[in-house]
């Protein structure tokens, strides 16, 4: 995986101020893995879309991922800290793989980014999760016959769900908290994308703060604060504005 310097992390920012979530997850994982093409990385399966998000973060911020969270219960603010190797799941195989339920086969396949961004355009959160589903399902047949997948049976559909969920675990990453002050005890789910964006969209504004005193103070062009390492930006931010 390639690093990301700092004007180019900058300038895929400022790409995805306006896109939807999927898209900037493309914009990252195009910069730091060159040799794919933009729509092999849309093709990924979502859980190693993932997995690639995930090193990204360790590589820009660090392993430690430390988040805050709303007790359900009581309502009490709650601190949290995990690494990013607590999160990564061993790479298993997503290929197609079958689904007997109810006496319907279905042939499935893990959602990718495509999946998701077709489902993105439709308003109707209940239309999208069906567009979805239908995606997913390669194949379905009855006794032999294919079927509509947009006719399965409610029971059904959830089985797909649930074992959709079993072929791309790290697309599905939960953290178990527990209350100090209840003791209630719950799931939360991790989204490292939107995760790292939040984190990314910190560093920028920080990022073009200390540029913004740095050509005041010194009169330097963009290019040549980024071209320093944060630190060396520090010192002569230290030395300028004490």
């Amino acid at each position: 995986m390639h690093p990301i310097p700092a004007q180019t992390l900058l300038a895929i920012w400022e790409q995805g101020w306006s896109q939807p979530p999927v898209w900037r997850a493309l914009l990252l994982l195009t910069a730091v893995l060159p040799d794919y093409a933009t729509e092999e990385l849309a093709a990924l399966p979502v859980g190693r879309r993932d997995r690639h998000l995930l090193v990204l973060r360790q590589q820009l911020f660090g392993p430690a991922l430390p988040g805050v969270a709303t007790c359900p219960a009581c309502g009490e603010a709650l601190e949290f800290s995990f690494q990013v190797a607590d999160v990564l799941v061993d790479e298993t195989e997503t290929a197609v793989t079958e689904l007997t339920s109810r006496g319907y086969t279905l042939q499935l396949r893990p959602p990718n980014s495509q999946d998701l961004l077709a489902a993105a355009q439709l308003s109707d959160p209940d239309e999208a999760e069906q567009q979805l589903l239908a995606r997913c399902i390669v194949e379905a047949t009855r006794q032999g016959k294919a079927v509509n997948v947009k006719r399965l049976p409610a029971t059904v559909r959830q089985a797909v769900e649930v074992r959709l969920a079993e072929i791309d675990p790290q697309a599905n990453v939960t953290i178990n908290l527990n209350c100090p002050a209840c003791r209630h005890e719950w799931p939360l789910l991790f989204d490292i994308l939107n995760y790292l964006w939040q984190e990314i969209d910190a560093w920028a504004w920080r990022t073009l703060y200390e540029v913004h005193q740095l050509a005041a103070a010194y009169g330097w062009r963009e290019a040549d604060s980024l071209a320093l390492s944060p630190w060396r930006r520090r010192q002569y931010l230290e030395m300028a504005y004490g």
